[in-house]
């Protein structure tokens, strides 16, 4: 769903500063751009408080399904509400519904599908991997007369008297920026690979617990600077930390994620109001296979050939949920796991078996193997993370596939996570660009 107008503000309007309201004094001429700095106060405050307090993603309903009709798959969204990045609450009100075979006969996805398919072995098939994603948007209505110069055109007659909140549902080739909620699986990672015990309650042993866990964070948040030394092995092994230094080596780490490590991921830090606004948020990834026919491209089969994935879906609990017995639960997950959870390459190499994260740090481009995807490991999750400059090509074992192929781009910059089927191959789950 797009706007409904194309009414945009007039030129000669002054910009509002989100950290100013007005000062209403006896005597003040208030105009236009008066009432608009007040609202550009309050909307930035409200946003505010929502990006920084609570966080973005999915806040209730959106469920995503798929459905067969007389014309193809057609993918439906529920009635909910989600906070975007920025901050920008958005409210789907009815259930919405998208034909994918309709998508696919726009004449900017056939370009996309022409030039994605060329030069590969069979250009009238392909797997598309696309990313649904909920953006706010708002909305000029009701026009009403406004004063003005005689002779004037039609369009200079009339202007919309509100703004509406609106929305835009739409597939895209590309996941939305979602950096902060991405690196709480980092996080956790961290917090699985540190045990309490018997180290001597030193100064010195717990500032080196603490080096160690601030190198692994900023590695696994691609924080860690690509032209900076490699880490020594052993700082990439279990942190140990005195049982009775447990409470404060908590506190520290909480401190290390708000003060200096949190700000560098954040989608808008308050105090700078030029960036723009990242106002959409992913709902599910959407896997399905097309074939070329004739001059349309169409999904290969039924509803069951669309694949459904919500992995990477940032979500949030509300205050009161967060607070019962199931809140705590669900944040509360313990996993134990004796084995490096983080491994980093700066060379050709393969990530070991027992890997949870793998950042791959080389200048120039190279190879990176991935674990067989043995029955053992099914369910098993990894997320490999290109932090140089180079770009690194996964390549798999024998037998082993990653989503049917032997090899997955990573372009510098880019993450994967993937998920074992414990049938010799891995399944991509989310993208983080």
């Amino acid at each position: 769903m797009g706007c409904c107008s194309s009414f945009k503000a007039l030129a000669g309007s002054s910009p509002t500063d989100p950290a100013r309201h007005v000062n209403y004094t006896a005597g003040m001429v208030l105009g236009v751009d008066d009432y608009r700095q007040e609202f550009a106060y309050h909307a930035a405050r409200a946003k505010w408080i929502v990006r920084d307090f609570l966080g973005y993603g999915t806040l209730s309903g959106l469920a995503v399904s798929v459905e067969d009709t007389g014309e193809g798959p057609r993918v439906r969204v529920a009635p909910g509400a989600a906070a975007a990045p920025s901050g920008q609450l958005i409210c789907v009100g009815r259930e919405q519904c998208a034909l994918l075979n309709a998508w696919l006969g726009r004449d900017d996805i056939k370009e996309k599908l022409r030039q994605m398919t060329d030069g590969t072995v069979d250009p009238a098939n392909a797997r598309l991997n696309l990313y649904l994603t909920l953006c706010y948007r708002d909305c000029p209505v009701a026009d009403v007369p406004i004063p003005g110069e005689p002779c004037r055109s039609d369009e200079n007659l009339m202007a919309p008297s509100r703004i509406a909140d609106d929305y835009e549902l739409s597939f895209a080739f590309e996941p939305p920026p979602m950096t902060e909620a991405a690196a709480f699986d980092a996080l956790e990672t961290l917090q699985h690979n540190v045990s309490f015990g018997a180290t001597p309650n030193t100064p010195a042993n717990f500032a080196a617990a603490m080096k160690k866990a601030e190198l692994q964070l900023r590695l696994a948040l691609g924080l860690y600077p690509a032209d900076a030394p490699p880490p020594a092995p052993a700082d990439l092994l279990q942190i140990d930390v005195p049982a009775d230094a447990a409470p404060r080596f908590r506190g520290a780490v909480r401190n290390l994620w708000v003060t200096r490590l949190r700000p560098l991921l954040a989608a808008q830090a308050c105090g700078t109001p030029g960036l723009p606004a990242q106002d959409c948020v992913l709902l599910a990834q959407v896997w399905l296979p097309v074939v070329k026919v004739g001059a349309h491209w169409q999904v290969d089969g039924g509803a069951p050939a669309v694949t459904l994935d919500e992995t990477a879906r940032p979500l949030l609990l509300s205050a009161a949920a967060a607070q019962t017995g199931f809140g705590r639960d669900v944040s509360n997950q313990q996993i134990v796991q004796a084995d490096p959870l983080v491994v980093v390459l700066d060379a050709a190499g393969a990530i070991a078996p027992t890997a949870r994260i793998a950042i791959v740090r080389s200048a120039a481009a190279i190879e990176v193997k991935v674990p067989v995807g043995a029955a053992t490991s099914l369910g098993r999750e990894l997320t490999v993370k290109n932090g140089g400059k180079g770009d690194v090509k996964l390549t798999t074992p024998a037998s082993t596939k990653i989503e049917g192929a032997d090899t997955y781009p990573l372009p510098a910059g880019a993450a994967v996570s993937l998920l074992c089927d414990g049938n010799k191959g891995w399944h991509v789950t989310g993208l983080v660009k």
